[in-house]
């Protein structure tokens, strides 16, 4: 049982600083996304494919800027469960080292995830890449549920 405690009590300065970094990351995704949104709809406009009034009501974008605007939101969906989760936990002191893991893997995910969808767009593949990450965050909240019942008990 203690070296199991290990998860939680190793290094905690070093846990909250990945953890925060791993945060920074997925943040560092949304606004890497947006500069591609804009350099995509820069681009367009100076080809006269789109005028400025096309963003009055977004719906009538070209479906090839539209997967841009698509990956900026999807920066807005699960990855802000995935931030108050690592804040709770951060703030709790119930982090673990699984939960450091689990952070990056699923901000790896995440990039994948993005990746896959501003380039070639394969629905499959890019359905497969979102439900792994679903499993890791889903993964993160039993963790953060049965570290505050037993952990943060101790």
């Amino acid at each position: 049982m203690e070296s199991l405690l290990l998860l939680w009590t190793f290094a905690p300065d070093l846990k909250v600083k990945l953890l925060l970094l791993i945060l920074a990351g997925q943040m560092g995704l949304a606004i890497y996304l947006y500069i591609q949104l804009s350099k995509a709809r820069m681009a367009a406009g100076k080809a006269g494919r789109i005028t400025a009034d096309l963003y009055k009501a977004t719906e009538n974008e070209p479906a090839d800027l539209r997967v841009f605007a698509r990956a900026v939101a999807n920066q807005f969906e699960l990855p802000v469960m995935f931030y108050a989760l690592v804040v709770a936990g951060i703030a709790a002191s119930i982090s673990s080292w699984i939960t450091v893991i689990l952070a990056g893997s699923f901000v790896a995910l995440r990039i994948v995830h993005a990746r896959e969808m501003i380039t070639t767009n394969t629905v499959l593949k890019r359905r497969k890449t979102f439900f792994r990450s679903v499993q890791v965050f889903l993964l993160m909240l039993v963790e953060f549920v049965l570290s505050a019942v037993f952990i943060a008990a101790a």
